[in-house]
């Protein structure tokens, strides 16, 4: 059966595929396990590759501080608090949305975790329903006598049960995360006094600073309303999905939600596909680049939010594509998948396996590359870009800077060289009343 990249990674037949396995050889156990689950796979990432060498390279102890604040946001409530709130608001929707559990703690909440691919039509919900009842030990049956064993409501009662956990989730992670530009800003005008952008203090004197930020300033309320824009796009989003799969008609919106909804599901309920990090990180970066207090640091932060989110949301299979096509050639492996959709995507960049599917021999290689995969993106990512970054911000200031020293000479060389009439002469040294 061909399946498609982003194929849920956690097969429902197969109920030990979410246990880690790290006997023999830890490191080889840690690679296969981040690679099974995406959020933490993108928090071993940040943390090697974008947060602690920025941190590193930051130009000043304020901006190593608002740089931190920005790590202890993302990883306290965009990683640690998702093992908390999504199973509280699985639990919820499940007992206020779907209402088909009373107990907040019934194990019958678990029933959420099917995939979107299972909520296309009815058939395939009952389905699901059998597969997940195996996989999970439970029965089901009591649920099904909440909806008088219609498979269609059941169906249509989970969507919206998943969909509300969706938005609140992409509302929560991007409003509390993308928040930390603004607060940033708000804890150095406290600390220092000043406006500007904090990696520019050990560049210049404070004048040059603040008149480098003040057009920014103006804007802010603007720059605040499009982030909120932007957040109420994200939440709202959930209901193009809702329309796809409930819809009777078949149109081609319509079965394309269909087609792509199992890119949406939460694995086990608490890990998530690259497409929901993808619109969560679009509404984080988002609040962090509005929050930019002049020209310079909207660079810095574009670039910075571009790269990180290019680098996770490609730049990591692509250097893992084309290391697992090398080992496969010369290594004589078997890395790369061979049974999968022809795509264009797919065509473009073949995805390797999963590393619990690979041989003994094939999982150290594959492991061994995983790890080399994120020592070349920390290096040009973490520690390459902002040294570019620095230099870019170094070279805009200093340009300000003789700007300002050239229109100083120019205004004191006319001034000095400007006729001067005898009255004004006479009242500027008060020589008469």
């Amino acid at each position: 059966m061909k399946v498609s990249r982003f194929q849920n990674n956690i097969d429902i037949h197969n109920k030990n595929t979410l246990e880690p396995n790290f006997k023999g050889n830890p490191v080889i156990g840690l690679a296969t396990y981040l690679d099974e689950r995406v959020m933490l796979g993108k928090a071993v990432l940040d943390i090697a590759a974008f947060e602690a060498p920025q941190i590193i390279m930051a130009n000043n102890n304020d901006e190593r501080r608002e740089r931190f604040n920005k790590s202890l946001f993302g990883f306290s409530l965009g990683y640690l608090s998702p093992l908390v709130t999504l199973p509280l608001t699985n639990r919820l929707a499940m007992k206020h949305i779907a209402k088909l559990t009373k107990n907040f703690v019934a194990k019958d909440s678990n029933l959420i975790q099917l995939s979107n691919k299972y909520l296309v039509n009815k058939e395939e919900t009952k389905k699901g329903v059998e597969l997940l009842s195996q996989k999970l030990k439970m029965d089901y049956k009591p649920l099904l006598d909440k909806v008088g064993g219609d498979y269609e409501v059941l169906r249509k009662k989970l969507i919206n049960a998943k969909n509300s956990v969706l938005a609140f989730d992409l509302l929560f992670t991007s409003a509390s995360i993308g928040c930390v530009g603004f607060f940033n800003n708000w804890q150095t005008k406290r600390k220092t006094k000043q406006d500007g952008f904090s990696a520019e203090f050990s560049m210049a004197d404070k004048d040059t600073v603040e008149k480098r930020a003040e057009s920014f300033k103006k804007k802010e309320p603007l720059r605040k309303a499009m982030w909120l824009g932007i957040l109420a796009g994200l939440t709202a989003s959930p209901l193009l999905l809702k329309k796809g799969l409930t819809s009777q008609q078949s149109t081609k919106f319509n079965n394309y939600i269909k087609k792509i909804a199992h890119r949406f599901d939460y694995t086990d309920g608490i890990f998530m596909s690259r497409l929901i990090l993808f619109l969560g990180t679009l509404g984080v970066q988002s609040g962090i680049i509005l929050a930019s207090r002049n020209n310079t640091e909207l660079k810095d932060t574009t670039t910075r939010s571009t790269v990180s989110t290019i680098a996770f949301f490609g730049g990591d299979i692509l250097i893992g594509s084309v290391l697992g096509r090398l080992s496969d050639k010369y290594l004589k492996t078997d890395l790369m998948k061979k049974d999968i959709e022809k795509s264009f995507i797919n065509k473009l960049i073949p995805p390797m396996k999963r590393l619990r599917n690979l041989s003994p021999r094939d999982k150290k290689i594959g492991a061994a590359l995983y790890w080399i995969n994120l020592a070349m993106l920390s290096a040009c990512t973490g520690f390459g870009v902002p040294y570019l970054i620095n230099k870019m911000i170094k070279h805009d200031v200093n340009k300000d800077v003789q700007d300002q020293k050239i229109n100083n000479t120019v205004n004191f060389q006319t001034t000095a060289t400007k006729p001067v009439r005898m009255e004004d002469f006479i009242k500027t040294n008060k020589l008469v009343d």
